[in-house]
């Protein structure tokens, strides 16, 4: 299962793996502070884009559908459908730095996860 949270928000014991997903990177002593077990800033949006949306001069789904388009053509498709898949077995917790609990980077990437849920084989087969 994959969760989506605030890196401020609490910690809880069905987090598991949790993953800072912006485009910037975090001080180790907030990454400690906060239990970030993985920072993936190459997996967040592109740093131009993610400004863009930051400053609020667009709108969700236009930076979402950018994000998405961006992470296909992207170098980490493999990497990203394997995470895809293991979340189908384990949990994992994406975290942003968002205001908006709702419309942020790791809501996206939650997203596009989940559309790769779709190419993971069964565990019957």
């Amino acid at each position: 299962m994959i969760k989506v949270k605030h890196f401020l928000e609490a910690v809880e014991c069905d987090d598991g793996q949790r993953m800072w997903v912006e485009p910037i990177g975090l001080t180790k002593d907030l990454a400690e502070w906060c239990k970030v077990d993985h920072i993936l800033p190459h997996l967040g949006p592109p740093r131009h884009l993610w400004d863009w949306f930051e400053k609020r001069n667009g709108d969700y789904d236009y930076f979402r559908g950018c994000y998405h388009e961006a992470l296909a053509k992207g170098p980490y498709r493999t990497p990203l459908q394997q995470l895809a898949c293991a979340s189908m077995k384990e949990n994992i917790t994406l975290l942003h730095q968002s205001d908006d609990p709702e419309h942020n980077t790791a809501t996206a990437l939650h997203e596009y996860l989940s559309e790769l849920e779709a190419y993971c084989p069964n565990e019957g087969e």
